[in-house]
């Protein structure tokens, strides 16, 4: 993978949190959360707070990825315009179609810078795609466990 991609990728997930969890961020901190040693001695409001915080992550993450899904769609077509108009020419080799483009790609260092600016966004989209799937995840969990604690309040002034 090319450095650009590499700090590229690291960037997007500095920004959203993904791989560093240090306090003081609201993110982080519930990224931090150890369910198995925590849940019991945090309160009820503070996991209402987690849930809301995330809420408005998924936001801010599916604005991120509806983002990089853009840029990436457009520096493809881009590119695919520019290759095509070298392969119209028919002065470029090969024998199938991936082979013509990948030696009009080859022979322009334009296209190249082109290409890579087109894996770059790519491999940030890709890198944002599905998670908001484990970010749910602990959404609902989070809005089970304060079911769970609710019943068991209506259940012990039932019984009293």
């Amino acid at each position: 993978m090319d450095d650009r991609i590499r700090d590229r990728l690291l960037e997007t997930s500095t920004a959203l949190s993904l791989y560093t969890a240090i306090s003081p961020s609201e993110v982080e901190e519930i990224f931090n959360f150890k369910p198995a040693i925590d849940m019991d001695a945090t309160n009820s409001q503070t996991l209402s707070r987690y849930t809301i915080i995330l809420s408005q992550y998924l936001i801010t993450l599916q604005v991120r990825y509806n983002t990089a899904r853009v840029i990436a769609g457009q520096k493809k077509k881009v590119l695919d315009r520019k290759v095509y108009n070298i392969l119209k020419t028919g002065k470029v080799e090969g024998k199938t179609l991936t082979e013509r483009e990948a030696h009009a790609i080859a022979s322009d260092p334009d296209l190249q810078a082109l290409e890579l600016d087109c894996d770059e966004a790519s491999a940030e989209r890709d890198l944002l795609e599905g998670l908001d799937k484990p970010i749910i995840e602990l959404i609902n969990s989070l809005k089970s466990e304060l079911r769970r604690r609710a019943e068991e309040r209506q259940y012990s002034r039932e019984r009293t």
